[in-house]
């Protein structure tokens, strides 16, 4: 049985994160998420589309897509 989070759990996390109050380290931790979508997107674990989802959320500043 596949043990990687739904999608859903992702995009729940990746909004969490980027939603938290600021603190030191906060900006290491998002380009450490962006690389591992880009792992999960090379690998075919996701789409690239749900990919690109997750970068526009990590990039936001509230955490939401347009």
């Amino acid at each position: 049985m596949d043990d990687m989070p739904g999608f859903a759990s992702l995009l729940e996390t990746a909004g969490l994160i980027v939603r938290h109050a600021d603190y030191p380290g906060k900006r290491q931790v998002v380009e450490r998420c962006r690389q591992e979508v880009e792992d999960l997107t090379r690998s075919g674990r996701i789409t690239r589309t749900e990919g690109e989802t997750l970068h526009e959320i990590l990039a936001s500043p509230n955490g939401q897509t347009a």
